[in-house]
Formats: C-alpha cells, sequence, structure tokens
C-alpha cells in the first residue's frame, strides 16, 4: 500500500534505501593519497653540516711487516756465534807453540814482564831478609832436556813461562811464583792434578834441601788435599815451610798452593829424608 498524503511514500523510501550512497568526490580522492614523509630541518650552521653527513667508508690499510724479529733473530745469531768460538777455544785451543821456539821466547819475555809487575814479585825482590833466584838457574843447559819440570813441561805453555824462588834465611820459607800454562790441562782450563802434585812435591822438596847439610834428599811421603781448581793461564803463589823437629836426615814440610790474592787452592805435607845407603848429587843452594 502507498500512502499518497501526510505519509510516507513506500516505494520511494525503498528504492532509496537500496540506491548505495555516493562518497563526495574530495573525500574519496584525499582517502587514496599516500601521506608524505616529514621533512627533517636543515641545519643551521656549516658545521652541523658536515657532521650530519653520513660516514665515509673505511679505507682497509696493509699493515706494515715488524722488524722486530729480524732485530732478535741478529741478535741470538751474534749470541750463539760469540758463544760458540769461546766453547770451541775451551774445548779445543790452538796448539801452544813448542818449548825454545821463537814464539815461545816472545811469549816467556812477555810473562817475565808482567810478573815484575805482580805486588808480591815487588815487595819480596825489595825486602833484604829474602833472597830471590830464578828456578833450575843452577842446572846446566844440556840437562834441562832431560828434567821433567824443565823438558816436558818446559816453555810457556807449560811452567816455563815464570818460575822465580823467594827464600827466606831466617825462617827458612820458601815462596816460589809460578806460571801455569795452557797445555798442562786435565779438563779444559783446569792445570792437571798429576802436575800440580808433580809442582807441590818438587817445591816442597826444595825447602826440604836447603834444610839438610848434604843439600839432597828424596820424598818419603807426600799429602794433598785438593780445594779449588787450579785454572790454566794464570800465575800462583806456592808457600812451603819447614816444621820443627828437622834433623840431618829426615823432616816434614807443609805447603800451600795460592792465588794471587790468597785463595788457597791446595793443601801439602811431605816428608822428605836423605837415604843412608845411596849416595845423591847435591843439588846446591838454587835448586
Amino acid at each position: 500500500m502507498i500512502r499518497r498524503e501526510g505519509g510516507w511514500n513506500a516505494r520511494g523510501s525503498h528504492s532509496s534505501l537500496l540506491l548505495p550512497r555516493r562518497i563526495p568526490q574530495h573525500n574519496r580522492q584525499y582517502a587514496t593519497e599516500s601521506t608524505p614523509p616529514p621533512t627533517e630541518p636543515r641545519p643551521r650552521d656549516l658545521r652541523s653540516q658536515f657532521s650530519s653527513l653520513p660516514p665515509q667508508p673505511s679505507v682497509q690499510t696493509i699493515p706494515k711487516r715488524s722488524l722486530r724479529p729480524y732485530i732478535y733473530a741478529t741478535i741470538f745469531f751474534l749470541i750463539g756465534l760469540t758463544a760458540g768460538q769461546y766453547v770451541r777455544l775451551v774445548l779445543a785451543p790452538p796448539d801452544l807453540p813448542p818449548a825454545g821456539s821463537k814464539e815461545d821466547l816472545l811469549m816467556v819475555a812477555f810473562l817475565q814482564k808482567e810478573a815484575e809487575k805482580l805486588p808480591i814479585v815487588q815487595s819480596l825482590s825489595t825486602d833484604p831478609t829474602w833472597i830471590s833466584y830464578e828456578a833450575y838457574s843452577f842446572v846446566p843447559e844440556p840437562e834441562l832436556l832431560h828434567r821433567l819440570t824443565t823438558g816436558p813441561l818446559g816453555g810457556a805453555r807449560a811452567i816455563g813461562g815464570f818460575q822465580r824462588v823467594f827464600w827466606n834465611k831466617e825462617s827458612g820459607e820458601i815462596v816460589t811464583v809460578i806460571w801455569f800454562g795452557g797445555a798442562i790441562a786435565g779438563w779444559p782450563g783446569v792445570t792437571h792434578g798429576g802436575v800440580t802434585a808433580t809442582i807441590m812435591d818438587e817445591i816442597l822438596g826444595r825447602c826440604a834441601v836447603r834444610q839438610f847439610p848434604a843439600k839432597t834428599g828424596v820424598t818419603a811421603n807426600l799429602e794433598l788435599n785438593y780445594l779449588k781448581p787450579v785454572v790454566t793461564n794464570s800465575f800462583y803463589v806456592i808457600r812451603a815451610v819447614p816444621e820443627k823437629g828437622f834433623t840431618e836426615r829426615k823432616g816434614w814440610v807443609s805447603g800451600r798452593l795460592e792465588t794471587l790474592d790468597g785463595r788457597v787452592c791446595v793443601e801439602a805435607k811431605g816428608l822428605f829424608v836423605v837415604p843412608k845407603g845411596l849416595k845423591l848429587p847435591s843439588l846446591g843452594d838454587n835448586f
């Protein structure tokens, strides 16, 4: 039914409800447009412009090669080379000139000059209570080669470089300043114990012979006590003192081997006798 007067037009109302409403043009266009991004404010000063620039890409630098490994290698090479040369000279030293050669005589002359500078040599040489002489100065020249201490042990390479004897005429003590060469080593750089014993025997016997009226004698007993190594190529001092109770045919002598600064390396004590049934040649005073 359609009401015409003062009421709703049912048909008109129904048709108006079914028709879609039109969206205003300006509203539809605004809905389809995207929102523009907000713009950043520009910096106002020059410094801020530079600070706002994007960071530059870093340039990869090639690391420099350090010289430290080469320096260390050079240092250790030099140390090894020096140590090797030293060890070689100690374990296998060069051959020393034979006794009596031109080179040996030059070495002996050099050692004589060096020994004269030693304080003990200067002190005893100027003391009137001490009589000094060169060892074996009484031995004839042809016989020197046949003696142990002047033949095989002669020359600067052994004990022939310097050996001066000082005898105290009041106490009977004997002080010997001696050179130990490089050819008498047992262990590298250390004097052979047998050579040390031979020298101590001879110097203590020298002290005993001066006490005997016959000026001769032999070793009956010898005791040695090794305290410190006796190094080669060095000067040493050997002291020998006659003990009380000396007779015409028997007597004890004590002695010690010292460094120049007084450190005792070897202690010794020997008994010396003059045989009754054996005629021995006199060794004289300057033995």
